[in-house]
């Protein structure tokens, strides 16, 4: 992997997680309690392994992005 494919890949992990969050309010709008509850877990996991599986592993690789990414963030909101 290049680092131009490092952050390609971490940018569609955010994307792929902020899509994942946006589901929750709309969940909560339209599921009982405990239903939402499922949905809340089994997002809040899916997102760990979308960090560990594309993000940790991207950021082993290439650790000088770490700090692009919270340079980003910090400046942007999200990183771009």
């Amino acid at each position: 992997m290049d680092i131009d494919t490092a952050r390609f890949t971490i940018r569609n992990a955010f994307r792929i997680s902020g899509d994942l969050q946006a589901l929750l309010p709309f969940l909560k709008r339209r599921c009982d309690a405990d239903e939402y509850k499922e949905y809340a877990t089994a997002i809040a996991h899916a997102i760990d392994l979308v960090n560990v599986a594309l993000l940790n592993r991207t950021i082993k690789v290439f650790p000088e992005l770490e700090r692009e990414i919270e340079e980003r963030i910090s400046g942007h909101g999200r990183y771009i």
